[in-house]
């Protein structure tokens, strides 16, 4: 029991040193091989709590950014609960993660050693878990962070099999890689030169592809506006402050479309009013892009706000919105969860793309939007490029901003699209359709950045995650062929 409970943070722990923001992405490589050895000879049931215990506790270590907003950051601009009931809810945060990994071990546990063919281990493992990892992010209370993808943002040459595959195909190879690797290793413990000889070999590969990736030249420019404004500052700041604000830190930037965070009003709609009348004619030679809540009659909305030169354009209303903070999910199980809504419950808008003058069709999304491969496939069908608009202000670490950056490296990949991130407090910068990225430098009000559109789609933009639908129909052609039948318990 100790050496499996040993094995299962050790796998944590590795998996967690291999996310974007702490220590080394090609950790992910031997991560799991631990877990795997905390799966041995174990029944069904017994490998799903396994399972279930690994992501959780990866979960906890990895998100710990989190534990900080929930139990001060919140609390103390809301004012609706306490640093315990904060605290709890990021445990049911990270129980709700691990969940679909009870699929994984139990499945793991059922039919593993019953595969007809050697071969088919491997396969069989990584099926199993990007399966799982995939109902990971579905639903109201979907979220793909964590995802072990994440931890190869930065190997630009692994990732250019993002345009056929999405991450899950990375996902896919990264479990694989450990299997075999745990396999090698439970044979003969000396094979661990060779362990690390293979994964050698990945990072020579990942080299050599990326020595070859072309340099993408951006010709037309933008303007990205990072407010720098500090959450608590924000929300107490009125309105008209804001906008004077503004006026005096972006207004001599230069007449280009001009892109600022989400939220920069966080409470207001400001349509319609003075502050609006205010901010045009300051702005009123330029196209921009803002964030603020629009309220209809019955409905608010979490949207981006385009105007042009003077006057309303159209606006983006945010798709995936955040649980429990942004809209209630499955009220009738998480009704009483209400007290941790933030300015208001919106309602879900539209995916649908802009045309701006001077830059074509352009696909926005809004905070953690950029998380839901699904939401960039569906702009990119008729976009030439993304922007996504943010408000990392909630965050006292670094982590949390560069693993929310690192989604639009994925997204830019995968659609072959130049995306744009402009942030409150996080990192505002562009990357192009090779992973390729300039940022913002820490303190930095605007900087005209230079993007380039492409309207062809790329093999995943048309066909999206078939990958789970071959991983389900290779898991029930291995289970309809399992060898024999074996009791779910230890």
């Amino acid at each position: 029991m100790i050496q499996t409970l040993l094995n299962i943070t050790l796998s944590a722990l590795g998996t967690t040193l291999s996310m974007p923001g702490y220590l080394y992405g090609g950790f992910v490589f031997i991560a799991l091989i631990p877990l795997f050895f905390a799966l041995e000879k174990k029944r069904p049931f017994t490998s799903a709590i396994i399972t279930f215990v690994y992501f959780f506790l990866f979960s906890f270590i990895n998100f710990h950014y989190l534990i900080n907003t929930l139990t001060t950051g919140l609390p103390e601009l809301f004012g609706r609960f306490g640093a315990s009931t904060g605290f709890a809810v990021y445990l049911l945060f990270g129980i709700l993660e691990a969940l679909p990994f009870l699929l994984f071990g139990f499945l793991y546990g059922l039919w593993l050693e019953k595969t007809r063919l050697r071969l088919f281990e491997p396969l069989f493992v990584g099926s199993i878990y990007v399966i799982s990892d995939y109902l990971r992010g579905i639903g109201d209370l979907g979220f793909t962070g964590g995802r072990l993808s994440d931890a190869l943002y930065n190997f630009k040459g692994l990732i250019q099999i993002l345009p056929y595959t999405g991450t899950l195909g990375l996902v896919f190879i990264v479990v694989v890689v450990n299997y075999e690797s745990y396999k090698l290793l439970k044979k003969n413990k000396q094979n661990i030169v060779l362990v690390l000889s293979v994964v050698a070999l990945i990072f020579l590969l990942n080299g050599i592809v990326e020595s070859f990736l072309p340099k993408s030249v951006g010709d037309k420019p933008v303007v990205l506006a990072q407010t720098n404004m500090p959450q608590k500052v924000k929300y107490s700041y009125e309105a008209s402050e804001i906008v004077k604000y503004l006026q005096d830190s972006f207004s001599e930037s230069h007449n280009y479309l001009t892109i600022f965070p989400e939220g920069v009003f966080p409470g207001t709609d400001i349509r319609n009013s003075e502050i609006e009348k205010s901010l045009l004619e300051t702005f009123k030679n330029r196209i921009f892009i803002i964030g603020f809540p629009t309220l209809e009659t019955k409905d608010a909305y979490n949207s981006a706000v385009i105007y042009s030169k003077g006057t309303f354009l159209n606006k983006y209303d945010k798709v995936q919105l955040f649980p429990f903070v942004e809209t209630l999910p499955y009220k009738t199980i998480f009704g009483r969860l209400e007290f941790l809504k933030g300015m208001y419950y919106f309602s879900s808008g539209e995916i649908k793309t802009f045309d701006i003058p001077g830059y074509g069709k352009v696909g926005i999304q809004i905070c953690f939007e950029s998380f839901f491969p699904y939401i960039s496939r569906k702009l990119s069908e008729k976009s030439e490029f993304l922007v996504v608009i943010t408000n990392d202000g909630w965050y006292n670490s670094k982590i949390p901003l560069i693993q929310h950056f690192a989604q639009a490296i994925f997204r830019a990949v995968e659609t072959r699209r130049n995306v744009i991130q402009v942030s409150n407090t996080g990192i505002s910068g562009v990357v192009d359709e090779y992973g390729n990225y300039t940022i913002l430098p820490d303190g930095t009000a605007w900087r005209t950045l230079y993007v380039k559109s492409n309207t062809q789609n790329t093999f995943y933009t048309k066909y999206g995650d078939y990958i789970v639908i071959a991983c389900l129909l290779f898991n029930i052609i291995t289970g309809i062929t399992a060898k024999k039948k074996s009791s779910l318990f230890d």
